[in-house]
């Protein structure tokens, strides 16, 4: 479950210790890293040191306000999603939040369905993305249906992009997934051997593993190209 976010870096700014505390040890396990912020200008430091994917953020913020640190986010970076998280619900927070590109906004307290509707809308995000990664250096662009790695570029069928989204969502595909991958047809051993043959000829060599019984996985220490 989640595990389009397990490779992703997040920034949560919050000025309350307390919830500050309680809410990164709930959702920090979630994610590669975790960066915490209790003020806008110690976030724009960060912001601007680090690779970040996903802000969480406070609206009352001391020395620099949840609204004026996304504004000045969004001049440097249009993409990076956004989430507001605050007790606040004037009108003109809300309407001046429109037009910042926020993916939601959330009203304190964060209860356990927020938490969860919080990371749903978060997974969902990087899940329906153009762009997966399915290790560090090889990228899938779902929808040109092709896979890219160094200066090389491959076309996907179908069946080679579903195999692989599988991978990049579960870390691996078992063999009963791969035959589903025929639909209503029963493949035979050969077709699913010759899938995986062909598979792996567009593939940086020897990452594509079988764990015997189980089924395949990308090696991704040895995907570097």
């Amino acid at each position: 479950m989640y595990d389009f976010l397990k490779d992703k870096s997040v920034l949560y700014v919050e000025d309350e210790p307390d919830v500050l505390k309680n809410i990164s040890t709930l959702l920090s396990g979630f994610f590669h890293h975790f960066y915490t912020a209790a003020d806008g200008l110690s976030a724009l430091a960060c912001f601007d040191s680090k690779h970040i994917d996903l802000l969480l953020v406070d609206i009352e913020l001391p020395k620099m306000n949840g609204i004026e640190l996304i504004k000045q986010i969004r001049e440097v970076d249009k993409e990076v999603m956004i989430i507001i998280i605050s007790a606040y619900t004037k009108t003109d927070y809300l309407l001046e939040s429109v037009s910042l590109g926020l993916s939601r906004y959330i009203v304190k307290p964060l209860t356990s369905k927020k938490i969860h509707a919080l990371l749903d809308t978060v997974n969902t995000h990087y899940a329906q993305a153009d762009t997966i990664k399915l290790s560090p250096h090889i990228e899938i662009d779902q929808v040109a249906s092709v896979i890219q790695y160094g200066n090389m570029s491959y076309p996907l069928s179908r069946r080679e992009l579903d195999f692989l989204m599988i991978i990049a969502e579960k870390k691996m595909i078992a063999y009963d997934e791969i035959a589903d991958l025929w639909g209503e047809t029963i493949p035979t051993e050969n077709a699913i051997r010759s899938c995986v043959k062909h598979l792996r000829k567009k593939l940086p060599t020897g990452i594509l593993k079988n764990r015997s019984g189980v089924g395949y996985y990308i090696e991704s220490d040895e995907a570097e190209v």
